[in-house]
């Protein structure tokens, strides 16, 4: 029998996001949205229901914090990968080695997890991270350094960047 997931949602300081918990751990995480109903609906999507975990205010108050630009330890919170082939598994969980505040390249990750041969293999797994934020995708960018590629745009890449101190904040006004 396939445990259900649970749907949590929170409206953060960035917009509202939200997480489906299987009883092991966090199985999908949205990014940022402009309202609760499409941070619910993309969790439903993923088969997520309304429902109760133990777990969920605590998954909620770390991303509340981790938008305020708190240092709020989510990529120590336990994720449960759904299915997946076994270089997506080790490209997930290597993302959770890339230290808040520092950049990783594609090649970087692809030689740290012993796939130095293919970096593009390593770079689509990222993009199907089903757990953004809290595997940290964002944290990859590309060997000169530039922004590249992210689910949620280039624009909240650099916004996150920038929150956890990885790329200076700009300058408004």
């Amino acid at each position: 029998m396939i445990a259900s997931l649970s749907l949590h949602v929170t409206e953060t300081s960035l917009g509202w996001a939200g997480v489906a918990l299987s009883p092991a751990g966090i199985r999908y995480a949205t990014l940022f949205h402009r309202t609760r109903d499409s941070a619910e609906g993309e969790l439903r999507s993923f088969g997520a229901v309304s429902g109760d975990n133990p777990d969920g205010e605590r998954a909620l108050s770390l991303l509340r914090a981790y938008a305020a630009g708190e240092h709020a330890p989510i990529e120590e919170f336990p994720v449960d990968l759904p299915e997946c082939a076994p270089l997506q598994r080790k490209v997930w969980l290597a993302l959770r080695e890339i230290p808040r505040g520092e950049t990783r390249s594609y090649g970087w990750l692809a030689r740290h997890i012993g796939e130095g041969q293919a970096p593009r293999a390593v770079g689509a797994a990222v993009g199907a991270n089903p757990i953004p934020l809290w595997l940290p995708c964002h944290r990859v960018v590309a060997a000169d350094g530039s922004l590249h590629g992210f689910g949620g745009g280039l624009a909240m890449k650099q916004e996150l960047l920038e929150l956890e101190g990885a790329l200076p904040r700009r300058m408004l006004g």
